[in-house]
């Protein structure tokens, strides 16, 4: 679902860059167990997902490059999106907007963190997750 308050670049009229792009923190963990046994269990999870080449459910900071050939413009941002089964499934614009699966078809997240999200009206959006 498209939020309507959503200034993305592919809805801004004048196409222009947001002048101050965010990063967004990943969520806050609350500790169910000791810092020690989490640490050892965060670097199997990381191992495992290395070598499986698959990312783990979550919401990531990425670079995003954003083009839209219709109009020939194109920018960088620093953006949140969010993973699922492997695959980027929304990008979300620091104003609360975001593009989900109805305006974007979910893509496969490679083992460097890179996947090529299509949308709308052959919009593209190339992720690069910041492992």
């Amino acid at each position: 679902m498209l939020n309507s308050s959503c200034l993305s670049p592919d809805k801004s009229k004048s196409e222009t860059e947001p002048s101050d792009p965010v990063a967004v923190s990943p969520p806050a963990y609350t500790p169910t167990q000791s810092s020690s046994t989490r640490k050892q269990s965060l670097d199997s999870d990381d191992d495992e997902d290395k070598e499986s080449g698959v990312i783990s459910d979550g919401s990531y900071n990425a670079t995003v490059d954003y083009s839209n050939p219709n109009t020939g413009y194109s920018a960088t941002y620093t953006l949140s999106v969010e993973v699922s089964d492997g695959q980027v499934i929304q990008i979300n614009f620091p104003n609360d907007g975001y593009l989900d699966e109805d305006h974007i078809s979910p893509a496969d997240v490679d083992e460097d963190g890179n996947a090529s999200v299509e949308g709308e009206e052959g919009k593209t959006y190339d992720v690069h997750i910041d492992l």
